[in-house]
């Protein structure tokens, strides 16, 4: 890692808004990022037009992430100074370097040697180019003042950073250059450069003192009048980079407003440029970091941690993706305040690894970053730790001299009975700052405190957070969704969400391939597929993924003999025109993790005496025939020529490695499946929700929003009517939270038995009295993926940026937050409120502005539609044009105050109601709605 100076001053860095220079006018200036550290946030460097990085830092793929939304990476490039740090296949002549600038470990040049001149462009820039970078942030700019301050020998190296500026620009023509200063030669290559960046402003930093302050008014006047002329003069963007403490985002927050007030476009971090800043959006961050102790996880995976099963799915209510690290690992050494909203732990016993954790976790709190530490910690909180946050530990508290004497609004969620366990750990308060919202009391009039929160974050300890009855009765005593919240200081944003769009729920419906192959225990005893497609799939016209297991029906799986009677079946289902193909694997791997490459099928026992797949003859395991081969085989043998395999439904324990997950993605796969949300009325308890994702890598494994009919049948044991109690999770997966959308998950072996298929009819039967969306397991798939990635900003001017939600069209709105102004919104199409929330449509084109006010919409807007928009234009308050389209379901549509206006839509049936309109067509789409206004 480098950082360079400019006369013993810090580098200015920065990042914008244009790839085009004529795009960077003072009256749209671009938004400016920079990160010079080694674990590059791209899901937030990409929501900047401009994004100044290291890149030695940057691998190709993060590259690519960078500009998923539009943005120019910039490179960095030392012009006057040779790293220490760097490598060249080439060294340098050491002639051409003159004297050391120690506060760096760099060497600086002489610009005028023709060999450093010739070695900077083609051991620096050719690479950089041939890398993809279409930008470059010229650094060290007069670094050559400290050989040559003044008089001629100065003049004859600006000379020389004039010619190498000319021949970057010679050789590259397309390449945009930003400067770091070099305000000496702005007059001569103003043409050359987009925009030109300067350090310290308002607020700076000393490196020989290492304390950050206020600019003298001297030097603020100085630079002021340098970047007003670089804005004025040249039409150029002026960037001001200015340095605050890590641990105070609101200075932060304000250097920037008045750098952006005074007319230049900010960047506020900190000097070693490796902490997420604010320009002039701020990047909010959408992931929490969750550490989990690997080598004490059963199976080392992390979908069996305590922090995925139970906290991943608040997080994501919340509006917050999982990130995890293996604790024993080396953990992030770049300033994470401002990248993750948070860290969050949830170990079982006290670690035993590498002793770099406590350190690690003080220093990041200590810049921050805040934590939520449920269950044991995993360390002592003693020492420094302990004094940071204001707790002295005690330990060894027999339970039976607890008493609890307080509790607030945090604990007693689902139940709170004292839990009667061995001897705990609880703490003693030494801050008075510090919320304790359980205490509780011993037999010598001490008190505790197990469950805390305060400036730092929160702590919720062992055994006070869930009551467990059995392994499978277990209740939240905390309130996980005000824990996370209170805990991590979750500010008021809009929250992406992957539950509804238009104001109606998403409806998904998944045939998972297993008994294909067996007998229905009905008159003739056909097989399931025959009996599935003519009961369910021809009745309930409804978009549906259904995938076939290729060793239960192809010829070269257990029963070839039975192949040329089962295909014809499969191909009859993947020809109806509302039926998605899907694959479920060659041979329907049960245990993903105890499988390896070329194992013998079948041979692999579980302590159950069951295969670890289907014992297919002679079938060695290979994660490329699971995948690839099987999708081969349906789209050769089965699926419609127009219609090949768009997903893979994961088999068995459905916790595929990372190498299937990019198996999949290399194929345009989407996958589903995994996750066991079953929360019934007999079992009320959001501990049997599961979370949306399991990230893997850079790959995102989707679990299904509710599990399969296993769960409710006791692996079809008995009752065999029992998935009908889904429709109880349907609901409590509602209300008081929309939590998940619906989606009806079922075997072909539901066609085995009269009261299994009954239990299906009455599933789909009460969704069809629900307000849906319908969509393929593929589409939401595609909106799971996306809402992780989704990038959410708070602008300088108050209002919200929204990046890549083309697929995720949803934003659920806090109260407190009021509603959309629609007048000043872009890419906003309506909002819905609803017993569950407040819900935003987005209009489905990548990217949004919104903004809110705390008035209801009085100008038409979609309140309500089981389809999604195809297109949409505003072209005035009181004006739309827009189209939408259903899956396979007539569409149907409301706007809301459309009391003063005219709507057109050819093929609809057209209703008033309330101020509202209502269309029904008989289609499932509308090549055009429009509505017209009289000026109020």
């Amino acid at each position: 890692m480098a950082y360079s100076v400019l006369r013993g001053m810090l580098l200015t860095l920065v990042v914008g808004a244009s790839a085009l220079a004529q795009a960077a006018a003072p009256s749209a200036p671009p938004s400016v990022a920079f990160y010079y550290g080694n674990d590059v946030p791209t899901e937030l460097l990409s929501q900047f037009d401009w994004i100044v990085v290291e890149a030695a830092n940057v691998d190709e793929h993060q590259y690519d992430q960078l500009t998923q939304h539009g943005g120019q990476p910039f490179a960095y490039l030392s012009v006057g100074e040779l790293d220490g740090w760097r490598n060249s296949k080439n060294p340098v002549d050491e002639s051409v370097l003159m004297t050391r600038n120690d506060a760096w470990n760099s060497q600086v040049a002489d610009l005028t040697a023709p060999e450093w001149q010739r070695w900077l462009i083609e051991e620096h820039v050719r690479p950089l180019w041939e890398a993809g970078y279409r930008g470059l942030f010229l650094d060290t700019l007069d670094s050559y003042r400290l050989f040559a301050p003044d008089g001629d020998d100065a003049r004859r190296q600006q000379e020389a950073l004039v010619a190498i500026i000319a021949r970057i620009k010679r050789q590259y023509p397309d390449i945009q250059l930003i400067m770091n200063r070099g305000f000496e030669i702005l007059d001569r290559v103003h043409d050359d450069v987009v925009g030109v960046a300067a350090e310290s402003l308002y607020r700076g930093w000393n490196p020989a003192t290492k304390v950050y302050g206020d600019v003298p008014d001297d030097d603020q006047a100085w630079l002021y009048d340098h970047l007003a002329r670089v804005r004025n003069d040249y039409q150029l963007p002026a960037i001001a980079i200015d340095y605050v403490p890590a641990n105070n985002r609101s200075l932060a927050r304000q250097t920037a407003e008045r750098i952006s007030d005074a007319g230049f476009v900010p960047w506020v971090s900190v000097p070693q440029l490796n902490q997420m800043g604010v320009g002039l959006i701020e990047a909010m961050p959408r992931r929490v970091l969750i550490l989990f102790d690997k080598a004490k996880t059963e199976a080392g995976e992390l979908a069996y941690s305590n922090a995925h099963r139970y906290l991943a799915m608040p997080l994501e209510y919340l509006g917050y993706g999982a990130e995890y690290r293996d604790v024993n690992e080396p953990l992030p050494s770049d300033l994470l305040h401002g990248r993750y909203a948070g860290v969050v732990t949830w170990f079982d016993e006290s670690l035993t690894g590498p002793p770099h954790y406590p350190p690690w976790l003080l220093h990041q709190m200590r810049n921050g970053l805040r934590a939520a530490i449920v269950g044991n910690p995993g360390v002592p909180l003693a020492g420094a730790l302990g004094s940071f946050m204001g707790v002295r530990e005690v330990n060894g508290l027999a339970s039976a001299s607890l008493t609890p004497l307080a509790h607030d609004e945090l604990v007693d969620f689902e139940g709170f009975p004292p839990p009667s366990l061995p001897p705990q750990t609880s703490y003693e308060l030494i801050d008075g700052a510090l919320t304790s919202h359980l205490t509780l009391g011993d037999d010598r009039d001490r008190r505790f405190s197990p469950i805390l929160t305060g400036s730092w974050g929160g702590l919720a300890s062992y055994p006070w957070v869930f009551q467990q009855a059995s392994e499978t009765q277990i209740r939240w005593n905390l309130d996980p969704f005000a824990f996370l919240q209170r805990a991590l200081a979750l500010p008021e944003m809009p929250i992406a969400d992957a539950t509804t769009e238009n104001g109606a729920r998403y409806w998904m419906t998944q045939i998972d391939g297993d008994a294909f192959v067996s007998r229905a225990d009905m008159p003739g005893t056909p097989f399931t597929g025959e009996l599935m497609l003519s009961d369910i799939l021809q009745r309930y016209r409804v978009p549906t993924t259904v995938s076939v297991i290729e060793g239960e029906i192809g010829p070269q799986g257990l029963y070839p003999e039975k192949s040329t009677t089962l295909e014809p079946i499969a191909r009859r289902i993947f020809s109806l025109p509302w039926v998605e193909v899907a694959t479920h694997t060659f041979s329907h791997p049960f245990e993903w993790e105890s499988l390896q490459e070329n194992d013998l099928a079948g041979q692999g026992k579980t302590l159950a005496n069951f295969n670890y797949n289907l014992p297919i003859p002679n079938y060695r395991f290979s994660l490329r025939r699971e995948i690839e081969g099987s999708s081969d085989y349906i789209n050769r043998e089965l699926a419609p020529a127009d219609k090949p395999v768009n997903v893979i439904l994961w088999t068995g324990n459905a916790l595929p490695p990372v190498e299937a997950l990019a198996i999949a993605d290399e194929l345009g796969l989407r996958n589903l499946n995994g996750g066991n949300t079953s929360v019934t009325r007999s079992n009320p308890t959001m501990t049997d929700v599961s979370p949306m994702l399991r990230p893997l890598g850079r790959y995102l494994q989707v679990y299904a929003p509710q599990i399969n009919e296993n769960v409710y049948t006791n692996n079809m044991l008995g009752p065999l009517w029992g998935y009908r109690r889904a429709i109880e999770t349907y609901q409590l997966t509602d209300q008081p939270r929309r939590l998940k959308p619906i989606d009806i998950y079922y075997h072909f072996y539901s066609a085995a038995s009269p009261g299994a298929l009954r239990a299906l009819h009455e599933v789909y039967d009460y969704v069809l009295t629900q307000e849906t969306l319908p969509l393929y397991a593929s589409a939401w798939s595609d909106v799971a993926s996306q809402w992780y990635h989704t990038g959410i900003a708070k602008r300088l001017d108050g209002g919200w940026q929204i990046k890549g939600a083309n697929h995720m069209r949803t934003l659920r709105l806090p109260p407190a937050m009021g509603w959309p102004d629609l007048e000043r919104s872009d890419g906003v199409a309506g909002v819905r409120e609803i017993a569950s929330g407040r819900y935003v449509a987005l209009t489905g084109g990548g990217n949004a502005t919104l903004f809110t006010t705390s008035a209801r919409p009085r100008t038409p807007h979609l309140r309500h539609a089981n389809g999604r928009i195809t297109t949409w234009h505003s072209r005035s308050p009181g004006e739309l044009s827009f189209s939408l389209a259903a899956e396979q379901v007539p569409l149907k549509v409301e706007l809301a105050a459309t009391d003063n206006c005219q709507v057109s839509a050819p093929g609809a049936r057209i209703t008033q109601r309330d101020g509202a309109t209502l269309l029904a067509f008989v289609r499932a789409d509308a090549e055009r709605i429009e509505v017209r206004c009289a000026k109020r």
